[in-house]
């Protein structure tokens, strides 16, 4: 446990947890070694098949200190990523929220490094910071996510994200870190979404500001079966709706950044008739984006491609 007992910062911490049970003590042990404990933490599984409820029952039992803070509230059914977030999220009483899957890990400082800074910049939604890449086996990687996703080089366009995320997304999920009343305000997570930080931080950035630091404060995992590498795929039904839920956050932007927008949107709808999307969905994906598209004559030929391409696919009831 931390040096600091006692002493607790204004947070609650989520730990989403799903066939996590190789990877799940890990992420418990560091939280319970930080430098400024959370107030709260809650630990959700999923209705995970394997043993990852048996692994945070057991850790809870043997660790009666850290389980003054922490209780888990493990999901009857499986319900999904972002139903879950939400779920707790209305249970939050504290300033801040942060969640990560129980697969990552913080460092040791994350948790007082992050207050200090939301405390410090009352008017940011959020913070962010880099993040070491591991492995399975926790070897790293990468000491910096960066090699993955590279960050601007503008500090206006770390802390004034919008414009930017248009064109790349550089925030390690499992570092953000949340003002709890500006989260609810927005909405929330969005449910009909498979994954939760790329949308929101649009949202989010919008209207307010982030901060951030360059030091690594987390580490994230790189597994073949996450959530991220099964369903992160361009031609993925699911991915290609959230990012047009993303991107129907430029509409009324500035326009250079509507229009970039528009173009994306359009592609992404082209990519969805030839997917395995519904046929309905995909109709009125291409309909809702056709501004994006090069001229009346290209959004004719694409909805003719649509009604070809649905001769080949059952009719989604």
């Amino acid at each position: 446990m931390s040096e600091r007992v006692g002493m607790c910062a204004d947070v609650t911490v989520l730990v989403v947890a799903y066939s996590h049970e190789d990877y799940v003590r890990a992420c418990l042990d560091s939280i319970r070694g930080q430098t400024l404990l959370p107030s709260r933490v809650i630990i959700a599984d999923d209705c995970s098949p394997d043993g990852t409820a048996a692994a945070i029952s057991a850790y809870l039992d043997e660790h009666a200190d850290f389980a003054q803070i922490a209780e888990f509230a493990p999901n009857p059914q499986n319900i999904g990523l972002n139903p879950t977030l939400n779920k707790h999220l209305r249970r939050v009483d504290t300033a801040y929220f942060t969640y990560i899957a129980a697969d990552d890990v913080m460092l040791p400082t994350r948790i007082e490094k992050h207050t200090c800074m939301m405390d410090e910049a009352p008017e940011a939604a959020l913070a962010y910071s880099d993040a070491v890449v591991i492995n399975e086996t926790g070897q790293l990687i990468h000491e910096s996510s960066s090699v993955e996703f590279p960050w601007p080089d503008a500090p206006e366009a770390l802390s004034r994200p919008f414009a930017e995320l248009l064109y790349r997304n550089w925030m390690p999920a499992a570092s953000l870190f949340l003002r709890t009343a500006q989260l609810r305000a927005s909405g929330g997570y969005r449910e009909n979404l498979f994954y939760e930080d790329f949308e929101l931080l649009v949202r989010l950035s919008r209207d307010h500001p982030f901060v951030w630091t360059a030091d690594a404060l987390v580490g994230v995992r790189r597994l073949s079966t996450s959530l991220g590498a099964r369903g992160f795929v361009g031609t993925s039904p699911r991915f290609i709706h959230a990012l047009h839920a993303a991107l129907m956050h430029y509409e009324g932007a500035e326009p250079r950044l509507a229009e970039d927008a528009a173009k994306k949107r359009w592609e992404l709808a082209k990519r969805g008739y030839r997917s395995e999307m519904g046929r309905r969905d995909a109709l009125r994906l291409l309909w809702d984006s056709r501004q994006g598209a090069s001229s009346p004559l290209a959004v004719i030929r694409h909805l003719l491609g649509w009604l070809s391409s649905t001769v080949r696919r059952p009719v989604d009831q």
